[in-house]
């Protein structure tokens, strides 16, 4: 059957409030997992697990799959479709509250995730231990992610992301492989843990992580203006070290808000 026949079915309206549009194509969810080789022996969490349709594609590689869904009226969809399948877990939970203490080190996450939150999805699986980050995202979104320094479309996120991993556009997703039809076009994007990462503890990244998005507060002024709401005049020029005093935020690579960082916490804690 297809999605639409699941949802008729069980007589299921989707929700704009969670941003319900499902990937319904099972060739797309094939591609997806075959793209980003899938294997039996990885751990994989799905961020909204919806209709199954990945879900599917997913537990076919023998992976171990924690698929986590927060819309309880979708558990007999996925009950029903996964019925087969030992080596799918469903969690019905709402991601940004779900403990993750759960997933081995290096797990992998496949997900089409809800749009209207995916900020705070991807600043939460920053914070874990994971292998790679397989998206699914709306297609701007996932190009500011990928923007490199000098793009006007960089933005805090694309610095912190990439501070931390690699990003890579793995395809293009049209628009009626959804259920409903999405008024945007998708991208799935893969983020690849550096093997070096500059944050020895989840402190740091999150200190990390307020320090790029204030930055990034007057994203058109120049870093030095920006810098002066948190910092002391007198200490802008130190912070600041060799990167020149009137580039905007989004011309600074991820590698010079490394080195700004650990300056600025010098001067912090004096």
């Amino acid at each position: 059957m297809k999605t639409s026949d699941y949802l008729r079915k069980y007589g299921i309206a989707l929700k704009k409030s969670l941003g319900q549009n499902f990937l319904a194509s099972d060739d797309y969810a094939r591609r997806i997992v075959e793209a980003v080789e899938v294997k039996s022996e990885d751990v994989i969490l799905e961020i909204g697990a919806g209709a199954g349709t990945l879900t599917v594609a997913l537990a076919n590689t023998g992976a171990k799959v924690f698929a986590v869904e927060i819309d309880t009226r979708l558990k007999p969809i996925l009950e029903e479709r996964l019925s087969g399948y030992k080596n799918v877990e469903l969690i019905f939970e709402d991601f940004l509250k779900l403990d993750l203490s759960f997933l081995p080190k290096s797990y992998r996450c496949v997900s089409n995730i809800p749009y209207y939150i995916t900020a705070p999805i991807i600043k939460k699986l920053l914070f874990t231990d994971f292998s790679d980050l397989v998206l699914m995202v709306q297609s701007e979104v996932g190009g500011r992610l990928a923007e490199r320094p000098g793009s006007s479309n960089r933005g805090f996120l694309s610095v912190v992301v990439q501070t931390i991993g690699t990003v890579e556009r793995v395809l293009t997703v049209p628009r009626s492989a959804f259920v409903p039809n999405p008024e945007v076009e998708s991208v799935v994007l893969r983020i690849r843990k550096r093997e070096m990462v500059p944050f020895r503890n989840h402190q740091e990244l999150l200190d990390f992580w307020d320090f790029v998005s204030k930055c990034f507060a007057k994203k058109r002024k120049t870093i030095t203006n920006n810098l002066k709401s948190f910092v002391q005049v007198e200490d802008i020029p130190y912070v600041l070290g060799p990167i020149l005093t009137n580039l905007r935020p989004e011309e600074i690579s991820e590698e010079d808000f490394v080195h700004m960082w650990h300056r600025y916490r010098e001067v912090s804690s004096r």
